[in-house]
């Protein structure tokens, strides 16, 4: 089955089914042609997406002051104020405020003082319990289209299990408020961007408005159902697959009634900060390498830098 012009929407129920190989075919095509696929039959239950949109909501409607006191310069977790994020090459802000939450880890992991830590709201006592469920959901989805893609690729069994283990992975709450005076010229909710990560699920966003840009330079809007998830490959995946994954530009445009508010949650699944980003044998196919192999921990911190979220000082 196929929507929003040709993106395909796939049935995770048929992973460890006798469709698997169809499913694994249909997923890698998706992601070649598109880099984006769309996900139903996921497992997550529709009462915890509510109540993870609801205490979502709850958090961006707290007092300015409250929030920024759970802010940091890098950005990496906690409270990010409207407008304060660009996409790469473009300087103006995006209309948007958000919030990161990332892994909770184990006490003797090598990255637990590598990591910034989250924040919880004390205002929320709901929130952490609601976050933290779908956190552990989505991570348990992501397991399973990174398992499907590594067969698709023909790598070892366990191999993106291994390079995400204690990862950087982050959900990011994002309010994309009313403009009543209307958007500066050249803002949108999001400009034009591809992801940093390895692959991105997105799910239940509260209004239209998410597109992708196509190889024939065209913007194709993405309408999946509210319990569906949206995924794209991301530059990290890109640069591991020699781009026959390609990282896709998308964006999230204005609505016409600019008093009209969005939600999203997208899930941003990163390797551990010491994985090598090199080309896969498997996938330079006779051809040299695209990309000088770099780590996973300094690619996220030459695009923080590119995004204006960290100086050349924080980045040691």
């Amino acid at each position: 089955m196929t929507d929003s012009y040709g993106v395909p929407t796939l049935d995770l129920s048929q992973w460890g089914s006798e469709s698997q190989s169809s499913f694994i075919q249909a997923l890698m095509k998706g992601l070649e042609t598109f880099g984006f696929v769309v996900i139903k039959n996921h497992g997550i239950q529709p009462s915890l997406l509510d109540k993870a949109y609801q205490q979502s909501k709850a958090l961006f409607e707290l007092d300015e002051t409250e929030k920024l006191q759970y802010s940091i310069e890098s950005s990496q977790r906690g409270y990010t104020a409207f407008g304060r994020e660009h996409a790469k090459d473009n300087p103006i802000g995006d209309l948007k405020e958000y919030w990161h939450i990332g892994p909770e880890l184990s006490e003797d992991s090598p990255y637990l003082n590598e990591y910034p830590k989250n924040f919880w709201p004390t205002s929320l006592p709901s929130f952490q319990p609601a976050l933290s469920s779908l956190y552990a959901e989505l991570d348990r989805v992501s397991q399973i289209l990174l398992a499907a893609i590594g067969k698709g690729l023909n790598v070892e069994d366990g191999f993106f299990k291994q390079l995400t283990h204690d990862g950087n992975t982050v959900m990011r709450l994002i309010h994309y408020p009313p403009v009543e005076n209307g958007a500066p010229t050249g803002a949108m909710r999001a400009a034009p961007h591809a992801d940093i990560n390895l692959i991105t699920l997105l799910i239940g966003a509260s209004s239209e408005g998410l597109e992708l840009l196509d190889k024939n330079g065209e913007w194709l809007p993405i309408n999946n159902a509210p319990d569906e998830i949206v995924v794209d490959t991301g530059d990290m995946m890109a640069r591991l697959t020699n781009e026959q994954l390609p990282s896709t530009v998308h964006r999230v445009v204005n609505p016409k009634d600019l008093s009209q508010a969005r939600y999203s949650m997208p899930f941003f699944v990163h390797p551990h900060n010491s994985a090598s980003l090199v080309s896969l044998p498997q996938c330079l196919k006779g051809e040299p390498p695209k990309h000088e192999p770099i780590t996973a921990g300094d690619f996220l911190h030459q695009r923080l830098r590119e995004n204006g979220f960290l100086k050349e000082s924080e980045d040691n």
